[in-house]
């Protein structure tokens, strides 16, 4: 594909986002400041941001647990979502919600379930409400290669192929669910394409380090779904560069596979593209990493000034 550059720098900009608003995450939780576990996203950054390349004004989002950065992009603020992450009542659900349910659905965000996939079908829903409007808006559902094992994953696929909703599943094979390596946990290498055809749904397997590898399949995708064609599947293969969780030792796994893996690194392949096609120079690039970062400094220190939550709110917006 041809690219022009300002299609080539907001996607940088939004890669870049992405990983050092990881990256920042990682640190304040070494830090003590987040309550609660965290689960990087680290590496897996170009599936969300090369998919999400192909958003459109009105479609919906169904966010995973990982790379929480994404909220950002879509419209969340640092603050708001800082702020949440660190029990804060300026966050999106005034601190009860945390890392896991960074959200806000006036930026058509669907919100997330920490038990995952039995929350998947909420894509369908808002598909099904677009579907039933008569626009090309579609809903965007992401989960893992591990999440792919589970019932509701496919009870979703299902009735999205069965009913043509515009819905695109985007499994992030980062090779591991927890401490279960793929090949362990999955009967098939591509545990989100290779169960498209059991549904009558196109697939593609994308290059999950390469941002521009996952747009264009992506865009092929989403080019079939807003055609009024149903449903289709986007798996991306990266790697989990952190373990599940902070703190996790992973001692299931070799240190040397993990460091190869790390030299294919999304946000350098983008920053060799665009400083080879002179594009960018690397007082440019030093400049918006400076920037970015102090925008997510900002971001914390107004998320630490803010007011915690206390123990007496968290039953609030109950319902018996």
């Amino acid at each position: 594909m041809e690219y022009s550059n300002e299609f080539l720098m907001k996607l940088y900009e939004e890669l870049l986002r992405c990983r050092l608003f990881e990256k920042k995450l990682v640190d304040t939780y070494a830090l003590g400041k987040i309550p609660g576990h965290i689960h990087s996203g680290l590496g897996g950054e170009a599936c969300y941001v090369g998919t999400l390349a192909t958003r459109q004004q009105g479609d919906y989002f169904k966010n995973s647990h990982r790379c929480i950065a994404v909220a950002n992009l879509l419209g969340v603020s640092l603050e708001t979502a800082f702020s949440e992450i660190m029990a804060k009542r300026t966050g999106n659900a005034g601190g009860r919600g945390g890392v896991n349910h960074v959200s806000q659905l006036k930026y058509n965000m669907l919100g997330f379930s920490a038990t995952l996939a039995c929350d998947i079908g909420l894509a369908g829903g808002a598909a099904m409400r677009l579907q039933y409007d008569g626009i090309d808006n579609m809903a965007y559902t992401f989960y893992g290669d591990g999440t792919a094992n589970r019932g509701p994953v496919h009870e979703a696929m299902n009735l999205a192929a069965v009913w043509k909703l515009p819905v695109l599943f985007v499994c992030d094979n980062n090779q591991f669910g927890i401490s279960t390596h793929v090949s362990q946990g999955s009967s098939v290498p591509n545990p989100g394409a290779d169960r498209a055809g059991a549904y009558g749904m196109p697939s593609e397997v994308a290059d999950g380090t390469d941002v521009l590898a996952v747009y264009e399949a992506a865009k092929r995708l989403t080019d079939h779904i807003r055609a009024g064609k149903g449903p289709a599947v986007l798996e991306c293969k990266n790697y989990r560069w952190r373990g599940h969780f902070e703190g996790d030792q992973t001692p299931y796994r070799d240190k040397a596979v993990t460091e190869e893996w790390m030299k294919k690194d999304s946000v350098a392949k983008m920053e060799k593209l665009l400083l080879d096609k002179k594009i960018i120079d690397q007082a440019a690039i030093d400049n918006m990493y400076q920037q970015i970062d102090d925008e997510m400094e900002r971001a914390i220190a107004f998320a630490e000034a803010s007011p915690a939550i206390t123990p007496e709110e968290i039953y609030d917006n109950l319902y018996v």
